[in-house]
C-alpha cells in the first residue's frame, strides 16, 4: 500500500476522533428514525385493508423473496436483491476518482521517489481495490461544511454555537492550500526540466520514447508517453482536460502516432514492471510508481474508447483492453467502467457486428477470473442491455437481435451458480407479468405481454436453457444440471402466453411461441405438447367458418410481426402466411417425435383429427 499524503495525517490527527465521534452519533439517529418507521409502517398495515395489500403483493417485489430462494438451492447464502437493484449503466460508484486525478498522481510519482516498496507486491490480491476508491477525507469534509454554508446559513449558526469543534478546518483552509504550493513549488524544483509545461509531441519524441522503453524498461519514458497519451485521449473531451497536461497533442498523424506508440509499447514495459505469474499480478520495484502509470493507462484507453465512432477503431482498442484485462482485474474502479462501456459499445445502435462480437469477448474473458460482483454485473448488464434493443423494427433488425442473443447466451456460460441465480429471478419475473396479465385481463395488461421485449426476452432464456441443458448438456454437465429445474417453469409461461389471447389477430405470435417450445423440446429431450397448439389454429372460425376476403397485399412476414395489421385481418394472404408456418411447425413436431419409441401412438390421433 502506498503512503498517507500529508493532508490523509494531518486529518488523522487533527480532526479524526471529532469526526468518528459525529459519525457515531449520526448513524445512532438513523437508526432510531428507522425503528419509528418500521412501527409507523406496522401500525398503519394492521389498520389498512388487507385486500388491497394482497393484490399488491402480486407484483415483481415478490423477487427479492424469490431471490433468497434462489440462492438457497444451490447452498448459497448471497443476495440477489443487490443486483436486481444496481444498475451497471448507473454506478454512482464508478465515478469516485476522475481522469484527472490519475494524472496528478501520475506527475507526483517519480521513478527516484524513495517512499515506494522495493519489494515485489501483488496488485491482485484486492488491497488496491480498495485503496483505489478512498477519497481525500479532508477535502470532502471541507466541500461539506462549504456547501452547508451557502445552501443552509441557519444549520451552519446551529453549527457554530453547538458544534464549533467541527468547523474548525475550515479556519485551516488557507493554511493548507499555502503548504500545498509550497509542496509542489518543492516537487517542481526537483523534477527539474525532464517534463515542460504544454510541450507539443513530436515524432522524434515518441521515437525516442519507445526506444527507452523497449531497450531499458524506462519508467521515466513510459510516464513520459503515458502523459502524451492522456493528452491524446482528452483532445476531444467535452472536459477539455488537455490543457491540464504537460503535453499537446497537434494534428491527427501526431495523435495516430501516439496512439499506436503508446498501444505497442505500455504492454511491453507493464509485462517487465508488473509481470503476471499464475494469473496474478507481481510488481517489481516502487509498487506506487506502477500503480499510477496502469492506472493513467487504463483511465485513458478507456476515454479514448468512449470518444471513438470508427468501428475499426473501436475494435482495436477493445482488444488492447482484452490484452490488458489482468490488469484491469486489480482495480475495482476501472473493472466497473470497462464493464459498462463494453456494454455500451455491445448495445450500440451504430455498432457494427465485429464491435459487438470484441466486447462480447472482452466481456467474457474478464468475468472468468473476476469476483462475484462483475460477473453479476455482467450477466445482468448483457440481459437488460439485450432486452433495451430487442424491439423489431424490421426484417434487418432480426439478424441484430439475434447475434445479441447468441453473444448473451455465450456469457452466461461461464458461471453456472451466477448463471441459475439470474435466470430463476428473471423468468419468475415474466410468470409475473403473465399471472397479473391474466388476473387484469385489459388492454395496457396484455400490452405488457404482448410486446416484442417480453417474447425476445423468452426467447432469450429458451436459448440458454436450449444450449446449456442440450446442445452442450456433454461439455457443461454441471451447468446443465444446475439450469434443467427451470425448464419446466418457463414450458409453463411460454403456453401461458400463447394461449392468453386465443384471436385471429396474435396468430403470429402463438406461431412465435410454438417455435421456442420445437427449440427447447428437441434440444433438451424433453417431451412438450406443442401439436395442441397448432391444431388449434387450424380448428379456428378464420379457417372453418368463414370465407377469407380477398386482397392484392403482398405476403406478411410473420417472423417481424406480433399481431395482423388491420388491413391483413380475414384476407386469404394472411391465412396462406399462417397456414404455410403451421404446417412447417407440424413438419418439425412430427420429426422431432420420429425418434421416440412412442411415435406411432402419439401420431395416429393428431392424424385423425387432422
Amino acid at each position: 500500500m502506498g503512503k498517507a499524503t500529508k493532508a490523509t495525517k494531518r486529518f488523522n490527527r487533527k480532526y479524526l476522533k471529532d469526526e468518528l465521534e459525529r459519525r457515531r452519533k449520526n448513524k445512532k439517529g438513523q437508526e432510531l428514525y428507522k425503528k419509528r418507521e418500521l412501527k409507523k409502517s406496522k401500525r398503519g398495515d394492521a389498520s389498512g385493508d388487507t385486500d388491497s395489500d394482497q393484490d399488491q403483493a402480486t407484483g415483481i417485489d415478490e423477487v427479492d423473496d424469490l431471490a433468497d430462494f434462489a440462492a438457497s438451492t444451490l447452498g448459497r447464502k448471497e443476495n440477489l436483491s443487490k443486483f436486481m437493484e444496481a444498475d451497471p449503466e448507473n454506478d454512482s460508484d464508478a465515478g469516485n476518482s476522475t481522469d484527472s486525478e490519475d494524472m496528478a498522481a501520475l506527475l507526483q510519482e517519480d521513478e527516484d521517489d524513495d517512499d515506494g516498496s522495493d519489494d515485489d507486491a501483488d496488485l491482485s490480491s484486492g488491497e488496491t481495490g480498495e485503496t483505489d476508491e478512498d477519497e481525500d477525507e479532508e477535502d470532502v469534509f471541507k466541500k461539506e461544511l462549504e456547501a452547508m454554508k451557502e445552501k443552509d446559513p441557519d444549520f451552519f449558526k446551529y453549527m457554530q454555537q453547538n458544534d464549533p469543534a467541527s468547523l474548525k478546518i475550515l479556519e485551516q483552509n488557507d493554511e493548507d492550500s499555502d503548504e500545498a504550493d509550497s509542496d509542489a513549488e518543492m516537487e517542481a524544483d526537483e523534477s527539474g526540466d525532464d517534463v515542460a509545461s504544454g510541450a507539443e509531441v513530436t515524432v522524434k519524441m515518441l521515437n525516442q520514447w519507445e526506444r527507452e522503453i523497449k531497450k531499458d524498461h524506462s519508467i521515466k519514458a513510459l510516464k513520459k508517453l503515458l502523459l502524451a497519451f492522456y493528452a491524446a485521449s482528452h483532445m476531444d473531451s467535452e472536459r477539455n482536460e488537455q490543457s491540464d497536461a504537460p503535453y499537446r497533442i497537434q494534428g491527427m498523424s501526431i495523435f495516430n502516432k501516439t496512439v499506436s506508440t503508446t498501444i505497442r509499447a505500455a504492454p511491453h514495459a507493464f509485462a517487465h514492471h508488473a509481470p503476471v505469474v499464475n494469473g496474478k499480478v507481481q510488481v517489481k520495484g516502487k509498487v506506487r510508481v506502477v500503480q499510477a502509470l496502469l492506472k493513467s493507462y487504463m483511465a485513458s484507453l478507456l476515454e479514448l474508447l468512449r470518444q471513438m465512432s470508427d468501428a475499426a477503431m473501436i475494435q482495436y482498442l477493445i482488444k488492447e483492453c482484452e490484452r490488458v484485462v489482468v490488469y484491469f482485474r486489480s482495480f475495482a474502479r476501472y473493472t466497473r467502467e470497462l464493464v459498462k462501456e463494453l456494454l455500451r459499445q455491445f448495445g450500440s445502435a451504430s455498432a457494427d457486428d465485429g464491435v459487438r462480437i470484441s466486447s462480447l469477448l472482452a466481456l467474457r474473458q474478464l468475468a472468468v477470473g473476476a469476483t462475484g460482483d462483475v460477473v453479476d454485473m455482467a450477466l445482468k448488464g448483457m440481459y437488460l442491455t439485450y432486452v433495451r434493443h430487442s424491439s423489431v423494427k424490421n426484417m434487418a433488425s432480426l439478424t441484430t437481435i439475434q447475434l445479441m442473443r447468441n453473444c448473451g447466451v455465450e456469457l452466461y456460460g461461464c458461471d453456472g451458480g451466477a448463471s441459475y441465480q439470474h435466470a430463476f429471478v428473471y423468468i419468475r419475473q415474466l410468470a409475473i407479468h403473465l399471472r397479473n396479465s391474466m388476473q387484469l385481463r385489459s388492454k395496457e395488461s396484455f400490452r405488457a405481454i404482448y410486446n416484442w421485449q417480453f417474447v425476445n426476452s423468452l426467447a432469450f432464456w429458451t436459448e440458454v436453457l436450449a444450449t446449456y441443458c442440450g446442445d452442450r448438456a456433454d461439455d457443461q454437465p454441471d451447468l446443465c444440471a444446475t439450469l434443467e429445474s427451470l425448464v419446466y417453469p418457463l414450458v409453463q409461461i411460454i403456453m401461458g402466453v400463447a394461449r392468453l389471447v386465443p384471436t385471429a389477430k396474435y396468430f403470429p405470435l402463438r406461431i412465435h411461441c410454438i417455435g421456442l417450445l420445437l427449440r427447447l423440446s428437441s434440444a433438451t429431450g424433453i417431451y412438450v405438447p406443442v401439436l395442441p397448439l397448432a391444431i388449434e389454429i387450424l380448428e379456428s372460425p378464420e379457417f372453418l367458418g368463414r370465407r377469407p376476403v380477398k386482397s392484392t397485399l403482398k405476403p406478411l412476414p410473420l417472423d417481424a410481426h406480433l399481431k395482423a395489421p388491420k388491413e391483413y385481418e380475414h384476407t386469404r394472404v394472411y391465412l396462406e402466411s399462417v397456414l404455410e408456418s403451421v404446417f412447417g411447425i407440424l413438419a418439425d413436431t412430427v420429426a422431432a417425435q420420429s425418434v421416440r419409441i412412442a411415435f406411432p401412438e402419439w401420431v395416429v390421433p393428431a392424424t385423425l383429427q387432422l
